[in-house]
């Protein structure tokens, strides 16, 4: 593999519905051209498949806060808004004390939400459920 076949191996990469022609420009080689180092890579087996990427779809998330003695839901709900979306939160009685459901772009986002949580002062404890399904 030279230069020009890793160069287009990663504009397949970021976008495997490339037509050859395209990469030909980006590569400054003719469709037939591309086509053809393309055909020897698969045949030679460094590149193996092209993939679909599906747009991402949110993960829907629970938070269950346990706040400490004397704190208020509203204490804690104003904090959490300024940083992210809250879809719904609900002020419940028993040992839980504050539901919040929220949606996020990804794994990342929901461990920084729970961080941010675990870290506020009125909150005992978190638990977070990542929504799996949902029944209507």
């Amino acid at each position: 593999m030279d230069t020009i076949d890793h160069h287009i191996i990663a504009l397949l990469s970021e976008d495997a519905r490339m037509t050859a022609t395209a990469i030909g420009t980006k590569v400054h080689r003719s469709r037939v051209a591309v086509q053809s180092r393309i055909d020897a890579l698969v045949k030679s087996g460094e590149i193996t498949g092209f993939r679909v990427t599906l747009k991402r779809q949110p993960i829907p998330a629970l938070f269950e806060i346990r706040l400490k003695p004397k704190s208020r839901c509203e204490d804690v709900l104003p904090k959490f808004r300024a940083r992210y979306r809250i879809d719904k939160a609900w002020s419940v009685t028993g040992v839980t004390d504050l539901f919040i459901w929220t949606e996020t772009e990804d794994s990342h986002e929901l461990h920084l939400m729970r961080s941010f949580l675990t870290e506020q002062a009125e909150v005992a404890s978190v638990f977070t459920h990542p929504i799996l399904r949902t029944y209507e």
